[in-house]
């Protein structure tokens, strides 16, 4: 049956309170934070700030160099005050992004095949270098990795007195997040080769598509949530490693770290008031295009702790090495979060850069230009990346086809079966 348009309409209309509660701002206490966050330099200097929140194990967010450099919290982009049209935004992007190797990666799948009587899954991860040449030279690849029966399901004890296993869809996921993660790897290793070699001037930029601090994983079994650690603990290793800035790029965020330090650093005037998304903060005391916050280091839970591992023979922690800044690009009234290791603050950047950070940010800021308002190469990973509807029929014919040519005795659930012959 189709959906129930009527009744739909009629659900919403029944909470159209709480509905509107939740997506308007609470103006008076946004306008609090605001004057908060415009106070906060003047309040002390990083070292005094971090003192007093050293008694929280997690105060979301710990002030750092940067913030003694400054009078405010947000870096005005001065350049986009001239700009009136897009294609401005475009020459301007351009010209800073040539000849700036930048690599993204992203990922999908096919969940397990619950249709038959064997469970078997598919993920997918893609990359895509742009190099910004002139000549317009762009590498892309996918790799795939077939999950098999042992990697999809899961020990569910015992039942009539024997050990069973079920299908776990949830495995798929931290499958795909691993290939993702060793695709990545793998690409920061040949990045750094081929720059070492002289392929270009410029440092390459890898963008990671979604956050380094992966709070998400925290509710999961202990021994997946050690391998989700695992997994992006390696990528910002090889980035330390090798030298190459890795981002992990977060749109539309609802982070509340900033939010969480300055109620805690300011109980008196903020008591029990709740924390607001730093983004809805800030969003209303930056210009309309390209602002960004000075960084800030992320103490936001035990994830961060967590992130530890090794990588060619040496032993890597950073629990205090995760940063993070927001930047502000439209369309839209949100703003994207930015998450980087703390090795980039750091490290030389190349010539009118302060640092790796600060030449990072800027092509990260281009780069999203050019997509109008999203990286574009984060884009194009993802439409390289993606498994559709028709991509997972066609699976199942493979999968079918291969069985029946190799006499292995794949068979379609009763119930899978009724339902894809009437769906023809």
């Amino acid at each position: 049956m189709p959906l129930d348009k009527e009744g739909v309409a009629a659900a919403l209309d029944a909470n159209i309170e709480t509905i509107r509660t939740y997506v308007e701002d609470d103006g008076d206490l946004i306008e609090r934070y605001q004057e908060a966050f415009r106070d906060l330099p003047a309040r002390g200097t990083a070292e005094e700030l971090r003192s007093e929140l050293s008694r929280f194990s997690y105060p979301g967010a710990v002030p750092v160099e940067a913030f003694d450099k400054c009078d405010s919290l947000i870096n005005h982009h001065a350049p986009s005050d001239e700009w009136e049209s897009h294609e401005a935004v475009n020459d301007w992007a351009r010209d800073l992004l040539m000849d700036v190797p930048m690599l993204a990666a992203d990922g999908s799948e096919i969940p397990p095949t619950t249709q038959f009587n064997v469970p078997l899954a598919y993920v997918q991860a893609a990359w895509c270098l742009n190099h910004h040449s002139p000549e317009g030279e762009l590498e892309r690849a996918r790799e795939g990795k077939l999950l098999g029966p042992m990697d999809v399901t899961r020990t569910g004890g015992e039942k009539g007195g024997e050990e069973y296993r079920f299908v776990d869809s949830s495995l798929v996921g931290l499958h795909r997040y691993e290939h993702e993660a060793e695709v990545l790897i793998d690409q920061i290793e040949e990045l750094a080769a081929t720059y070492e070699a002289g392929s270009s001037d410029q440092p390459p930029i890898v963008l990671y598509d979604g956050p380094l601090v992966v709070s998400f994983a925290n509710p999961k079994r202990p021994a997946v949530r050690t391998r989700y650690l695992e997994a992006v603990s390696r990528i910002l290793a090889a980035s330390q490693h090798h030298e190459i800035p890795v981002v992990g790029y977060v749109a539309g965020t609802n982070a509340v770290e900033l939010s969480k330090m300055t109620r805690l650093l300011l109980q008196e005037e903020f008591g029990s008031d709740r924390t607001v998304p730093d983004a809805r903060i800030l969003a209303g005391m930056m210009s309309p295009w390209g602002d960004s916050t000075i960084p800030f280091m992320c103490r936001r839970d035990g994830s961060v702790d967590g992130l530890e591992t090794s990588y060619k023979g040496r032993e890597y922690t950073f629990g205090n090495e995760i940063y993070f800044s927001y930047l502000k690009v439209p369309p839209g009234a949100g703003l994207d979060r930015l998450e980087f290791p703390g090795w980039m603050l750091k490290a030389d950047g190349p010539a009118h850069h302060e640092n790796l950070y600060e030449y990072t940010l800027a092509m990260v800021r281009a780069e999203a230009g050019v997509g109008r308002g999203y990286p574009e190469v984060l884009q194009q990973a993802d439409t390289d990346a993606v498994l559709d509807h028709r991509d997972r029929q066609q699976f199942l014919r493979l999968l079918q086809k291969w069985g029946e040519e190799n006499d292995v005795p794949i068979e379609w659930d009763a119930k899978a079966l009724s339902k894809e012959l009437r769906r023809r």
